[in-house]
């Protein structure tokens, strides 16, 4: 009989010298990188609404089979509710995504 739960490990990625991320399998080669190299690449903070979008490399997979999101912008706002987080899984994706939720919600917040 068939598991219906594939087993989820962790996957752990650095980045290169052009942020493309690549899998290493020593746990503190990981931490040293993670500890010594900035993941931040973009915040923006829309001060009438009090909403940050923040933009970050994980360096952690937990996905089973299929595409590694090791980038997330997340949506943090003045209510738990506002919060929201997304992957991509390059920095190319991962910085038009959040130029896309930058301009929907000052769109929403313009009113156009």
């Amino acid at each position: 009989m068939k598991s219906l739960a594939r087993r989820k490990r962790k996957r752990f990625y650095v980045l290169d010298e052009k942020n493309r991320p690549v899998e290493v399998f020593d746990f503190s080669e990981w931490s040293r990188w993670m500890s010594e190299n900035e993941q931040i690449f973009r915040r923006t903070l829309l001060k009438e609404s009090g909403v940050i979008v923040t933009t970050r490399f994980r360096g952690v997979s937990e996905t089973g089979a299929g595409e590694a999101l090791l980038f997330v912008t997340r949506i943090a706002g003045k209510q738990a509710q506002d919060n929201e987080s997304y992957g991509a899984p390059t920095l190319d994706e991962a910085m038009e995504q959040h130029e896309r939720i930058v301009q929907k919600i000052l769109r929403m917040l313009t009113g156009r």
